[in-house]
């Protein structure tokens, strides 16, 4: 009787982890699409809250999985932010930290819900863009607006550039990363020989 009872019990424990299982098999497969801005913190860039490099590149090769096989769009805005070198010597020492944090609310404030902000180097910024073709990308940039701060009781305009690469079939996360801050490099080589050639304002 007690081994009766025993193999029962057992019998009804398999059951119960079986259908755990089952739902939580069912429900990854068939539930929404996770959203970025929920992963760990470990993640993210401590001066603005936005994404890293590293988490990019992770979860891009996911989108690049699901613009493959929705036959979807996949962009990648870029934004640089223009003097940020001078901001420290022209505002204090303060500035670039206002900057960043101004931009990265900005940045956060644009998105879509499944899209997501990164910070790709000191002054290079992108935001991923699921679902969103190259005639889309400027409505989102325009989301950005003019970018000003308050610091030491003066109100400053941060100047950026943007710009925009697309998903094209082969890429890989490096390719489409890579093309990405081709462009950002064009900027900056751009700002410093503007910056190098015009007095600096008194």
């Amino acid at each position: 009787m007690s081994l009766l009872l025993l193999f029962n019990g057992w019998a009804v424990y398999r059951q119960w982890i079986f259908r755990r299982m089952h739902r939580q098999l069912t429900g990854a497969s068939t539930g929404p699409r996770p959203n970025p801005l929920q992963a760990d913190l470990n993640g993210c860039d401590p001066q603005t809250g936005l994404f890293t490099r590293a988490f990019a590149e992770e979860q891009l090769g996911k989108e690049i999985a699901r613009a493959k096989r929705n036959n979807s769009a996949l962009s990648l805005a870029t934004i640089h932010l223009d003097e940020y070198d001078q901001l420290s010597t022209r505002y204090g020492a303060s500035a670039t930290d206002l900057a960043l944090k101004e931009l990265g609310r900005r940045l956060k404030r644009s998105c879509r819900g499944s899209d997501f902000a990164v910070r790709l180097a000191k002054e290079d910024f992108l935001l991923v863009l699921p679902e969103c073709g190259l005639g889309e990308v400027k409505l989102v940039l325009n989301r950005l607006g003019a970018l000003e701060m308050n610091c030491a009781g003066r109100k400053v305009n941060l100047a950026y550039t943007t710009g925009w690469v697309d998903y094209q079939p082969g890429d890989g996360p490096s390719d489409l990363l890579h093309r990405a801050m081709e462009i950002l490099h064009l900027y900056e080589n751009a700002a410093q020989a503007s910056f190098s050639t015009t007095p600096a304002p008194h």
